[in-house]
């Protein structure tokens, strides 16, 4: 059996429509080609190009102004979702800024200082204990490890210690 030679990929199949329609559509294209010779149609033709271009323009236009819209809506949709989300936010913190977790710290760690207070008949608290307790771990550091900088170098730990107690022990009034 001879195999087949024949090559799918000459054929071009767009052409072969192309003259399939000229030779369908010819009795009906040929007095039209005919008659736009007439400036009658001539007009008609001008006047239905210039139509189709006007009408693109509009369209074009209109698609501009619909985008722009658009747009606009997204840009609104999303700044109401965003301002929905904070004042949910806000909602949800308003209460001190805190959340109700972070008030019941605040809770239990306030009754600790209170017991501690109480405890040492008033000499010392935990705002004056934790930056001591920074301190000691400082000197520690200092002591054991030298000026090396290690895991925790000793001058971060005094930094704690300093900023611990200024933070814990200024009030409003020393603000004014």
């Amino acid at each position: 059996m001879p195999s087949s030679t024949f090559d799918w990929e000459q054929i071009n199949v767009p052409e072969i429509v192309e003259s399939l329609t000229g030779l369908i559509f010819a009795p009906v294209i040929l007095p039209l080609a005919a008659a736009v010779h007439q400036p009658t149609v001539q007009t008609a033709i001008k006047g239905g190009i210039a139509l189709s271009e006007r009408c693109k323009e509009a369209l074009a236009e209109t698609t501009e102004v619909i985008e722009n819209l658009a747009a606009e809506v997204n840009a609104e949709l999303i700044n109401n979702k965003q301002a929905e989300f904070n004042s949910e936010m806000t909602r949800t913190y308003s209460q001190d800024a805190k959340s109700e977790i972070a008030r019941d710290l605040i809770n239990v760690i306030s009754d600790v200082n209170t017991d501690v207070g109480r405890i040492t008949n008033g000499l010392v608290d935990l705002r004056l204990l934790l930056p001591l307790g920074f301190s000691a771990l400082a000197v520690r550091q200092l002591f054991i490890k030298g000026l090396q900088i290690d895991e925790i170098p000793w001058y971060t730990l005094a930094w704690y210690a300093f900023d611990s107690f200024m933070k814990l022990n200024t009030t409003n009034e020393s603000n004014d």
